[in-house]
């Protein structure tokens, strides 16, 4: 059984209260590991990752898709804290 795709809050690694400029720092910092001409990763991989972190940004950066997409979330499936790396 498959499990459910990470919420765009995972994948950029933030809160689901981060603000604008929170949002945006996290995509930068994430792009520049990811992007397909700068990362040590298969091309095949971080091109995925890479999508997945503009699709992410794409719908948190503007207010009216944002809100859309926190609609649909239960509130349960996004904490609200950034998650820890396991030790």
């Amino acid at each position: 059984m498959a499990s459910s795709p990470p919420s765009y809050y995972t994948l950029l690694q933030v809160p689901q209260s981060a603000s604008p400029q929170e949002l945006r720092q996290a995509f930068r910092g994430l792009s520049k590991r990811y992007h397909p001409d700068t990362t040590v990763l298969p091309a095949g991989e971080a091109a995925l990752a890479f999508q997945q972190l503009q699709q992410a940004y794409g719908v948190l950066s503007d207010p009216a898709s944002r809100q859309r997409y926190d609609d649909q979330l239960s509130p349960a499936s996004v904490p609200s804290s950034p998650v820890a790396p396991p030790p």
